[in-house]
């Protein structure tokens, strides 16, 4: 009875109330022994803990604080002066002095807190980066890349964009990309991705290494591709079919220096590259130009304006175009 009285005493003049009189006792208690005085000083450390310490716990500590401060503050009665806060309260400081004890002696193992690393490359720019394990990643337009912070014990990163990646060989930990329900194991390799969401096609192109392609249907259906160096795996996400076809030889050109070489590729395709290299969309006025097919060399730092009269000097079938801010309008000339 004597024990919980103190307790009591303890937890009224900790949050504020409380007599002179239960004061004294608690006064008293706290000079008996050293082991009372720290029990005493932590349980005081918790109640005015601030919310805005570093610590990962703190949001923990202040949330607790405050949902115990919210019954303090109910009227009529005050909830504290109940026999069941009281009852509660001692119960919660209780514990939550037996937590700081253990974490304070090293006891009590808390489980790590990763934070995440997001980098995102806006339309119109392209980056080079360094992953901790020392893993370089060139991170094309409109691209995000996530991992954690844990990153050297768990190689994971997830992807939307288009990224090219030279992985530092590391047997025991696999470098995984994650691309929604899409993921791609990997050794040590240079390989590049490209799985922007608007688009139904997921590419992986490979020049070294071995990298394994996995994805999983809406049916939970598991389905995987071996991708060998020298080719390019397409991924259809409305279809879930591969297919493979060679790299262009002066593909990872545009990775390493900046230039992209395209051959006999619809201007369709070019376009969406185009988006991304210079900020601007190509409207189609006439569909039929979407098939007509281009060779040659796109640099980031080329001038729009010069790309487009190159395509209109070279195009079969003479066509005309016309800018409107960020929009450019493709059509077949009139007369033709």
């Amino acid at each position: 009875m004597e024990k919980e009285n103190i307790w009591n005493n303890i937890t009224k003049r900790i949050a504020g109330e409380g007599s002179p009189e239960d004061h004294k006792k608690v006064e008293e208690w706290i000079e008996k022994t050293p082991s009372n005085k720290k029990t005493y000083h932590i349980l005081t450390q918790f109640w005015n803990f601030k919310s805005g310490n570093s610590n990962p716990l703190s949001y923990l500590f202040s949330s607790i604080q405050r949902r115990i401060a919210v019954f303090q503050n109910q009227p009529p009665k005050p909830f504290y002066n109940t026999t069941f806060f009281r009852v509660a309260a001692i119960i919660v400081l209780i514990m939550l002095s037996n937590f700081m004890v253990y974490l304070i002696s090293g006891k009590l193992q808390t489980e790590k807190v990763s934070a995440w690393q997001e980098i995102v490359v806006p339309r119109g720019n392209r980056m080079k980066m360094i992953l901790p394990d020392s893993t370089v990643v060139w991170l094309n337009n409109e691209t995000k890349l996530r991992y954690a912070s844990d990153f050297r014990e768990n190689r994971s990163v997830e992807l939307i964009g288009e990224a090219y990646f030279n992985v530092t060989h590391d047997p025991a930990h696999p470098f995984l990309v994650n691309i929604g329900k899409q993921q791609i194991k990997v050794l040590g390799t240079k390989f590049s991705v490209n799985a922007y969401p608007e688009e139904n096609i997921i590419e992986t192109s490979l020049i070294s290494g071995s990298v394994q392609f996995e994805t999983i249907s809406e049916n939970n259906v598991s389905k995987s591709y071996l991708l060998e160096p020298g080719n390019t795996l397409t991924f259809n996400k409305n279809t879930n079919a591969f297919a493979l076809e060679k790299i262009q030889a002066a593909y990872y050109e545009y990775w390493e220096n900046g230039m992209y070489s395209f051959k006999d590729e619809s201007f369709e395709s070019l376009s969406s590259k185009i988006k991304r290299i210079f900020n601007v969309e190509i409207v189609f006025e006439d569909p039929k130009l979407k098939s007509k097919t281009f060779t040659g060399t796109i640099g980031i730092n080329d001038n729009i304006f010069i790309f487009m009269e190159a395509i209109r000097r070279t195009a079969a079938e003479p066509i005309e175009y016309k800018f409107n801010k960020n929009i450019i309008y493709v059509k077949y000339k009139k007369g033709q």
